[in-house]
């Protein structure tokens, strides 16, 4: 999932068109890569459905690997939806099965129905009435009826002829007083017709829905997402018909979808692939159990595959009923794939929603909650398949039973705004006849460095920080060694050897050693090979590159860094790691509401980590009151930073490079003591770089605690011993010369 556009080749990509077969491919070779584009900014509004064929390469040519590029934008003039809507992409595969609807062939219909009989008149028939005032009988004509005949025995549903008749009626009708009948004649109707009916047969293809790629909109605004859909090759050839969903207001999408297929003997060649259990479906409904729509599922496995692979796609929908108020989209639970009598779990809970690169997300004049944790579904990204290698399961046997096992649970009340709990579930079975290579070893992903907008909350990174890339085996061998060769701007100077234990389809992150680069914009590049020692046998997936831009650099030796706090003030902290990630000053235990907590650390040159964190994953700015994050550099009142609404943390790389001769803007409130709450010890973080300072300690009467002469200041830090005070809020007072500095400070003991 989420494999980026970097893992496609270099090479010429050939554009599909709706062009004849035999000429198409003469040029294709492995490595090359074929770009079919799909639906172009088709506009989604009010829950309209997005039909159409597209032309992919046939069976003959060997794809290695599929990756769809998939765009949720906004309506030019209208905007995004503002809310977190599932949007779906499906292949409607043709199987070539046919199959038959009963339908049934009345031999007349009056007025659009089939009664079982009909006595009618050929001309006019009356109703009658008494007038009670004027002393007299009434007639009313009755409305005729049409009457359409099907009387040929070999096209049963096509008219043979029509007529329009009168129902039958009585006359000679006696009438009391009151102008209630009491007696009258039938009057012997012209005809009468009995239905007859014959049983026809219509025939149709079996149209197979495959969900190939799952997203959930962005509140407000649009995403780009990755998704490697190599595993359903075996429907992604010749004429495809594809099927968008993605719900909103009349607002709405546009969803646009590009397919690259890179050339190549695929790793496995999958070569058939079967829907098992789909649809939405409700959770906790004793009149309709989830397990009745979930029952097991028996496949025949052929001779001829080698590799079985099941894979569920399931996210839960709904909360607000009893008895449990977050089912099914709150509902952190792990359900159960059973296959051949071996239970799997399948926990179904995305805990990292607060760490989406797409943040904040928002209309103007909405708030979101793209933040909360869900039930494998965070808002503005993919859905997570969970796959399940059924191959050991399988073994000789030549069945695949699968069974989908959800945890009981029971609604006992729906209260009114509340949403009835369900499941949406789209689950497959995969059977591959092939396994190609032996050692096949490919670099998916360059994390760091790395200026693409997924990697946003991890760089830009520092020039001694270790890039990390990601690999995986798609050989048959384990891979336990691998060469991997990097370097900045065209250059591969660094050898890393790498050791591990990676099974077939296993991947792994590998952290390298820190390359030099300097300020600017550079490109990080990357490739491997010799692995376990030997050849790759697929070299087209060995090498990535990145572009990326280093930290921004300051001329200053201190940050401040200025928290306010917001409802829930013990959930916030922050700390501040050197380049060898070494935490050198945090800040924990925020104690009173909305309330400003401004800290200057003075630092000496070089590259830093702040990472502000919480524990609720909503920030601090929107949701538990209004709280902020602002970063300054030195003196400046210009923020590096100002972002509150940034989910479970954020996190800023950046250099301090103080030059000599420059003047720095003027340091205030420059001491920081810590850590704050503490118990035995504190630390003071200064202007000073060395030297002496008096330090006094007061309590919230004004009466001195203690008193430090001469403390001694290395590196601009000093330790102290705290005296044997009770618990409670203190104020210390550092002094050199004439500079003057007072610290709020808590003592608790542990």
């Amino acid at each position: 999932m989420n494999e980026t556009l970097h893992a496609i080749s270099r090479k010429i990509i050939f554009i599909f068109a709706f062009l004849g077969l035999s000429s198409q491919y003469l040029k294709a070779a492995t490595g090359d890569t074929i770009h079919v584009q799909g639906f172009n900014h088709f506009l989604h509004q009010n829950c309209n459905v997005g039909n159409n064929t597209y032309l992919f390469p046939p069976d003959s040519i060997n794809i290695y690997k599929i990756l769809l590029r998939y765009e949720l934008s906004c309506p030019p003039g209208l905007g995004c939806d503002i809310y977190d809507r599932i949007a779906t992409l499906k292949v409607l595969h043709h199987t070539g099965r046919m199959d038959s609807t009963l339908t049934l062939a009345p031999s007349f219909k009056v007025n659009g129905v089939s009664p079982d009989s009909l006595q009618f008149m050929t001309d006019t028939s009356y109703h009658y009435s008494y007038d009670t005032i004027a002393h007299h009988i009434d007639s009313t004509a009755f409305n005729s009826l049409q009457v359409i005949l099907y009387n040929n025995p070999n096209f049963p549903l096509q008219p043979t002829d029509t007529l329009h008749v009168w129902q039958a009626y009585y006359n000679q009708y006696t009438f009391n007083a009151s102008g209630i009948a009491t007696d009258s004649v039938f009057v012997t109707p012209d005809s009468v017709i009995y239905l007859t009916v014959d049983s026809i047969y219509t025939p149709f293809e079996v149209i197979d829905p495959f969900e190939i790629a799952r997203a959930i909109t962005p509140y407000g605004q649009g995403v780009v997402l990755w998704f490697d859909v190599s595993d359903y090759r075996p429907i992604l050839q010749d004429s495809v018909a594809l099927n968008s969903r993605a719900c909103g207001y009349s607002n709405g999408w546009e969803v646009s979808t590009d397919f690259y297929l890179i050339e190549g003997v695929p790793p496995m060649h999958p070569y058939k692939v079967v829907n098992l259990w789909n649809g939405t479906f409700p959770y906790g409904k004793t009149s309709n159990p989830i397990d009745s729509h979930l029952q097991p599922i028996t496949l025949h496995v052929d001779s001829q595959s080698v590799y079985e692979k099941v894979r569920l796609i399931t996210t839960g929908h709904g909360f607000g009923c009893s008895p449990n108020q977050n089912v099914a989209e709150f509902f952190n639970v792990t359900h159960s794939l059973v296959i051949n009598g071996v239970s799997k779990p399948q926990h179904l809970w995305r805990d990292d929603c607060g760490l989406n690169p797409l943040y904040p997300q928002g209309a103007p004049g909405y708030t979101s909650t793209w933040f909360y944790k869900r039930a494998n579904w965070c808002p503005g990204s993919y859905v997570t398949p969970h796959d399940y290698d059924a191959t050991a399961l399988v073994g000789t046997s030549d069945t695949l039973r699968v069974d989908y096992n959800m945890v009981n649970y029971t609604v006992t009340a729906v209260p009114s705004g509340a949403y009835a709990p369900e499941y949406y579930i789209q689950s497959h079975a995969f059977f591959y006849d092939s396994i190609a290579y032996s050692e096949n070893a490919a670099v998916l992903e360059i994390r760091k460095p790395n200026d693409a907008f997924q990697f946003r909350r991890i760089n830009p990174i520092c020039e001694s920080f270790s890039p990390e890339i990601i690999i995986k085996n798609y050989g048959r061998n384990p891979l336990q060694q691998l060469s991997v060769h990097y370097g900045i701007d065209g250059t591969y100077s660094n050898t890393f050897a790498w050791t591990g234990n990676l099974a077939m389809t296993a991947s792994a992150t590998v952290t390298l050693p820190p390359v030099s680069f300097g300020s600017g914009t550079h490109t990080f590049d990357v490739f491997i090979d010799q692995p376990n020692n030997l050849a790759d046998e697929f070299a087209y997936d060995d090498t990535l590159h990145a572009s990326f831009t280093a930290t921004n650099v300051y001329n200053t030796n201190f940050i401040v860094i200025a928290l306010k706090t917001d409802n829930s003030p013990a959930q916030s902290s922050w700390n501040v790691k050197d380049d060898a990630g070494t935490i050198l000053f945090s800040r924990t235990g925020f104690t009173s509401q909305l309330t400003f907590y401004v800290d200057t650390l003075v630092l000496g040159n070089g590259c830093y980590t702040i990472t502000v964190n919480d524990v609720n994953g909503d920030g601090v700015c929107c949701y538990n009151g209004s709280g902020t994050l602002t970063i300054f550099q030195g003196g400046s009142t210009t923020p590096i930073v100002n972002s509150g609404d940034f989910g479970h943390s954020f996190t800023l790389n950046l250099t301090l490079d103080l030059q000599s001769g420059i003047e720095e803007p003027a340091i205030t409130n420059s001491v920081f003591v810590y850590p704050n709450p503490a118990s035995d010890k504190v630390t003071l973080n200064t202007p000073f770089e060395n030297g002496t300072v008096q330090v006094e300690l007061f309590d919230m009467t004004g009466r001195i605690v203690s008193k430090w002469e001469g403390v001694q200041v290395a590196g601009h830090s000093a330790e102290l011993t705290l005296p044997d005070a009770t618990d409670g809020i203190y104020h210390m007072r550092i002094q050199k010369s004439d500079r003057v500095f007072i610290k709020r400070m808590m003592i608790k003991r542990k």
